[in-house]
């Protein structure tokens, strides 16, 4: 991608041809389909939310978590770039929703892989071994965390510069936009979230994910034992 620029991101006059890029995945895991609803209300949350590690995020809680923050909500698949349009939670340039998230636990494997909205599934990963290792000595450095699980931002760049010229910028303000939804959700389930100060696209590679993906950013969560909120 290179340096950020101040030039203008504008939309191609001509979009380029895009065909979704292959990650190459050994099986799937549906998560559980019990979805737990936020106790506090909207400003209960937004007043609650804090930076802060926690303990290891059971399966129930992951599975909540994502579906709040990332499920697919609708798709059309005449958008306005001649690329599906997609509706999540967390607002995107264009409805283009070019990051997905890779799971990344500290602890258990079976938390691990892409996240995929549309199955509420994770897609199990070929280089799992070598990816956690660089993820939880990143984990520590930054926030000294031993416990929880990250979500690392997995973006596609073709996606991006297919319909934009000059897309670096359209880029990070998805990923501050998912980054914020992840951290509110997060807190209204009473969990911990802490954004992870890296990009992490030497862990897309270690996991096997090739370009044209790339980082673009990371949210570790976890379990938090005191409540939050007047409701609590």
């Amino acid at each position: 991608m290179g340096m950020p620029t101040n030039q203008e991101p504008r939309p191609r006059k001509v979009p380029r041809k895009w065909g979704a890029p292959h990650i190459d995945f050994t099986d799937s895991y549906v998560l559980p389909r019990t979805i737990r609803m936020p106790e506090c209300s909207f400003l209960e949350t937004l007043n609650a939310r804090r930076t802060a590690v926690g303990g290891p995020l059971d399966l129930d809680d992951l599975s909540s978590l994502l579906w709040h923050s990332m499920l697919l909500r609708e798709r059309k698949y005449d958008g306005r770039f001649g690329i599906p349009w997609e509706s999540r939670s967390a607002p995107s340039g264009g409805g283009l929703h070019p990051i997905e998230v890779l799971c990344l636990s500290l602890g258990e494997r079976e938390r691990d892989g892409l996240y995929r909205g549309k199955d509420h599934a994770l897609l199990k990963m070929h280089g799992g071994q070598r990816a956690r290792a660089l993820n939880t000595a990143s984990v520590a450095e930054l926030t000294g965390a031993t416990a929880g699980t990250t979500l690392q931002f997995v973006a596609d760049w073709s996606k991006l510069t297919a319909c934009y010229e000059n897309a670096e910028s359209l880029l990070w303000r998805d990923s501050g936009a998912l980054t914020a939804c992840i951290c509110l959700v997060a807190a209204s389930l009473k969990l911990t979230a802490a954004p992870l100060g890296r990009i992490g696209t030497d862990i897309l590679r270690a996991a096997g994910i090739r370009e044209p993906f790339v980082g673009a950013g990371a949210v570790h969560v976890g379990k938090l034992n005191a409540c939050i909120g007047s409701s609590c």
